[in-house]
C-alpha cells in the first residue's frame, strides 16, 4: 500500500493568533478525514495539519519531540487504530510518552479507537488506557469516539474504520469543542 503524506500548513486565522491558539494536528487515515473540517470549526486557531495513512501511535512521541520548543500549545492525536490491540501496556507507554513531551502547560486530545477486532482482540484495553492516563494527567483530553460511532453506526462503511463525510464532519466538530476547552 502507498502510504500517502498529507503535510499542509493551514491558517484558520491571521499569523499573530498562532501563541496560545495554536493547534498540532498529528495521525493516521482517521485525522486525514477529520482535518477536512476542523479549522472549519476553529475559527480563530492556527492549525497546522500532519498526516499520514497508516501511521502508528509508536510513530507520536519522536515527531512530537522533533518540534521542541515550537510545539503547539493543543496537539491532536489520531493514533493507534493501525496498532496491535494487544499490546495494551505498550500503547499506554506511547501515551505516557507523549504527555511527558508536551510537558503540564499543553494540552493533548487523544480519541478512542473505533475498528473490528484485530486477530479476535477488541480496541477496549487501548481506550480504557486513554480513560485511565486521562484521569491521572488533566491535559489529556480523550474524545470518546467510541461512543459517537456506537450511537451512529451509520456512519461507518464495510470496514468499520473510517466514518463517511458526515461521521469526519461530526467527529471534526467534536475534537474543536476539546480544544477550545484546553
Amino acid at each position: 500500500m502507498v502510504a500517502v503524506l498529507a503535510c499542509a500548513l493551514v491558517s484558520a486565522s491571521s499569523p499573530s493568533a498562532a501563541g496560545n491558539r495554536a493547534v498540532l494536528s498529528y495521525g493516521d487515515s482517521l485525522a486525514v478525514g477529520t482535518d477536512l473540517f476542523l479549522a472549519g470549526y476553529l475559527r480563530g486557531w492556527h492549525v497546522r495539519f500532519v498526516t499520514e495513512v497508516s501511521r502508528h501511535a509508536e510513530d507520536v512521541p519522536a515527531a512530537l519531540s522533533g518540534y521542541g520548543r515550537s510545539l503547539p500549545r493543543v496537539v491532536v492525536v489520531s493514533a493507534g487504530t493501525n496498532d496491535d490491540p494487544g499490546r495494551v501496556s505498550g500503547f499506554a507507554r506511547v501515551v505516557r510518552r507523549t504527555l511527558a513531551i508536551a510537558g503540564p502547560s499543553r494540552c493533548v486530545v487523544w480519541s478512542t479507537i473505533v475498528r473490528p477486532p484485530y486477530e479476535g482482540v477488541s480496541y477496549a484495553g487501548y481506550n480504557r488506557a486513554l480513560e485511565t492516563i486521562a484521569r491521572r494527567h488533566a491535559n489529556l483530553h480523550v474524545l470518546d469516539w467510541a461512543a459517537m460511532a456506537r450511537a451512529h453506526p451509520s456512519w461507518f462503511g464495510p470496514d468499520g474504520v473510517h466514518p463517511s463525510m458526515a461521521g469526519y464532519r461530526a467527529r471534526a466538530a467534536a475534537v474543536a469543542r476539546l480544544v477550545e476547552r484546553c
